[in-house]
């Protein structure tokens, strides 16, 4: 009983942690260039460390945060920004007379909205291990949704939950949620990074 409890508090210490550096790296970027670097640093020191929280280092997260600034930045937002156009067309969709096109061309546009943020979750994970290109990254995101299809299903139901409690108790997502999220989808999508990594082993 004493390891269970033991187990509970470290991760939920771990999670805190994190979600207090991701915070605080979002803040030094003006939330609006700083959401991105920070969410890449959360990654990498996972990565790094899983959960031995003495080696999360304050020095460490603010020269990757640094060093990611760029990069992170412009992936985050093309996603951002096709996500948006997606959402806005089953916005604009909904308000015109509904026929079978229109049904079709929502749930075209509701099947991208859903996959976009998993390829940016795929960005996230690779973005750790292999220094991309622009195009590489998005092309990379895109395939390594396909390499693991019960990752993304797990990575889906994962979100339900989280915006359900958002709902409930916002100040738990910001406080304790942000971290652990990017721990959880860190695991489900090693095999990803498997998949990719080895594809790069293996070629001549």
């Amino acid at each position: 009983m004493g390891k269970l409890i033991d187990f509970i508090f470290q991760r939920v210490f771990m999670a805190m942690l994190a979600s207090g550096i991701f915070l605080v790296l979002a803040l030094c970027g003006g939330l609006v260039l700083g959401i991105a670097p920070a969410g890449s640093v959360l990654m990498t020191l996972f990565a790094q460390y899983r959960y031995n929280y003495k080696q999360y280092k304050w020095t460490e997260a603010w020269t990757l945060f640094k060093e990611n600034f760029v990069r992170s930045n412009q992936i985050f937002y093309t996603f951002f920004v096709t996500e948006s156009a997606f959402l806005y067309g089953i916005y604009l969709i909904i308000q015109v007379p509904q026929s079978i096109l229109t049904v079709l061309v929502t749930i075209f546009n509701l099947v991208f909205a859903v996959i976009i943020p998993l390829g940016y979750a795929v960005y996230l994970k690779l973005q750790v291990y292999f220094d991309m290109s622009y195009f590489n990254s998005l092309k990379l995101s895109f395939i390594g949704m396909f390499l693991s299809l019960l990752s993304m299903f797990k990575i889906l139901i994962g979100a339900a939950i989280v915006l359900m409690i958002l709902y409930l108790a916002p100040a738990l997502v910001f406080f304790v949620f942000i971290g652990a999220w990017h721990f959880f989808i860190s695991d489900l999508l090693e095999p990803v990074y498997q998949v990719v990594s080895s594809s790069i082993v293996a070629e001549p």
